[in-house]
């Protein structure tokens, strides 16, 4: 198997996850998306979509995080990520269809609003708006447009932020009732969330995690893990982490303006 990927990507880092939970061995090919590598004709081939990740095994090449997931647990179901259940796996793939329509896409408003911005005022302006113009997303190109003028007062940031706020409400109410997102074991659905909450202590943001005392357990506990030094820890640059965390500090005032 071939990952192509990215060490801060939320949905490489599901992918991560799920290969290394499954001690599944994989060769890697790290794209920069800032220097716009994801636009490359070689990649485009691979995914049209210019997204994070793709992964190539037997021959094929596989698109979207989940379904990638969802693919490797059938296909190497040694080690299963798939709750024994009905109920549970039903509750696993709601989850996740949340986090894909729903946190995915808040989550890339969030990150560009807080973390990449300050980046991006360091490149001449026309050639940002050039790389957005790339994107094949027309919703996604405007958003990212509208945070790079806007930053946090971009009407999609306060979307985004309570967009974000449900899905960790659902994820909340989930570990009130089981240890885990569906059930009593691991699955997909754990690996899917926990970028997404990672992310939200990188850019500063850690209220969030904090009101809400079952989420805090279960992050503890998935950091913890091994698949998570392995997949998620070693992959991410310490200097784009401080980057955030000083990007999120400088607006945190005027993120809770925004949020009252």
């Amino acid at each position: 198997m071939r990952l192509y990927h990215n060490g801060m990507s939320t949905c490489s880092q599901q992918v991560r996850l799920v290969l290394h939970e499954k001690n599944l061995a994989y060769d890697s090919t790290l794209l920069d998306l800032q220097k716009g590598e994801q636009f490359s004709p070689e990649y485009l081939v691979l995914n049209p979509a210019a997204v994070v990740p793709a992964l190539e095994d037997q021959g094929e090449v596989l698109v979207e995080s989940s379904l990638i997931c969802a693919y490797l647990d059938d296909a190497y179901p040694e080690i299963a990520l798939l709750p024994g259940a009905p109920l549970d796996r039903y509750r696993m793939g709601l989850l996740i269809r949340r986090i894909d329509e729903a946190l995915a896409p808040a989550c890339g408003v969030i990150t560009y609003a807080i973390g990449v911005r300050p980046v991006w005022f360091n490149q001449p302006a026309d050639k940002v708006l050039a790389m957005l113009d790339k994107m094949p997303s027309p919703s996604r190109r405007e958003a990212r447009r509208a945070v790079f003028v806007e930053g946090v007062r971009a009407p999609a940031f306060k979307a985004a932020m309570l967009a974000y706020r449900d899905v960790l409400d659902l994820a909340e109410d989930a570990l009130r009732k089981t240890q885990w997102l569906a059930g009593d074991t691991i699955s997909r659905a754990d690996c899917a969330l926990l970028p997404f909450v990672l992310r939200l202590v990188h850019l500063v943001q850690t209220q969030e995690i904090e009101s809400r005392p079952e989420l805090q357990r279960w992050f503890a506990t998935m950091q913890a893990r091994p698949a998570f030094t392995r997949a998620v820890s070693e992959w991410i640059p310490a200097p784009v982490v401080a980057g955030f965390a000083e990007a999120g500090s400088a607006v945190a005032a005027e993120i809770d303006e925004v949020m009252a």
